[in-house]
């Protein structure tokens, strides 16, 4: 059995789309930070997870075939300030994603001109004015639908695509330790078959989680089709790359290298 793990989010849904009933892979569902985990102890074959622990220690291998990015707004990274960027010197982080606290760390000390000296973590859903911070991190589904109460918003993934002019690569398919290049070849079949199929349902997908969880069809919809992207090209690798770096030279990974990924085959 190929035990394949993903994230419970909408975004995530195009590239997972059918895997459920192949058989032989049983799919579960999890926050990122726990899926890593999981995956570390070897309790996973593959996971879509953060791209941030592409520059942790010990090294995992990664597919260079399908991603969860966007470039321009992205609508679902978001911080929600009570002063001016460059005035944030605290900040609470969604303890469910390392990447996206990465990334906010990265974009308000690089790119907003912050000194951010406190932090500390926050489930997703606790109100934002419940938080006695300058700024709150949100991700995923509950950036969609949180009350920023007052806040001003700031899309992140608009912050980072102005000032680099890339992509920004938020979760990526990662392997388990000494993962067989057998098994990888019968996981990157699979899971470019998925990420056919989920592309030419998108609105589909989107709209049917939407109804599940009580949120608006079409804004689900537009979200899906229009601001998250699901390749990995050469502009996303170049991205993914900067931020390495980037959060390399703020302390926040044990490394800013990004190793060469598992040969996959075209989509």
């Amino acid at each position: 059995m190929t035990r394949i793990g993903t994230v419970p989010y909408l975004n995530a849904l195009p590239l997972v789309d059918g895997l459920a009933d192949e058989p032989g892979i049983e799919l579960l569902r999890e926050v990122p930070s726990r899926l890593v985990r999981r995956l570390r102890r070897g309790e996973l074959d593959a996971a879509l997870v953060s791209s941030v622990e592409l520059f942790r220690d010990p090294p995992l291998d990664w597919l260079d075939l399908a991603a969860i990015t966007s470039d321009g707004p992205v609508q679902s990274i978001l911080l929600f300030c009570r002063t001016q960027p460059a005035a944030v010197t605290s900040l609470a982080l969604d303890r469910s994603s390392r990447s996206a606290s990465a990334m906010a760390q990265v974009c308000l000390a690089r790119f907003l001109g912050a000194d951010v000296r406190r932090l500390e973590e926050a489930a997703p859903d606790t109100p934002v004015d419940q938080l006695d911070v300058d700024a709150v991190l949100r991700i995923g589904d509950p950036a969609l639908s949180s009350d920023p109460a007052g806040r001003r918003v700031i899309d992140l993934g608009a912050v980072w695509s102005e000032a680099t002019g890339l992509p920004f690569v938020y979760a990526a398919w990662l392997l388990r330790p000494e993962a067989r290049p057998a098994d990888v070849e019968g996981l990157e079949r699979a899971l470019l078959a998925a990420r056919r199929r989920g592309l030419s349902r998108r609105g589909e997908l989107a709209r049917s989680f939407a109804r599940a969880h009580d949120m608006d069809p079409e804004r689900c919809a537009r979200y899906l089709e229009q601001a998250i992207g699901f390749s990995l090209g050469a502009r996303e690798r170049q991205g993914l790359a900067l931020f390495g770096r980037l959060a390399g030279e703020l302390g926040l990974v044990d490394h800013g290298l990004l190793r060469p990924a598992r040969v996959a085959r075209p989509a």
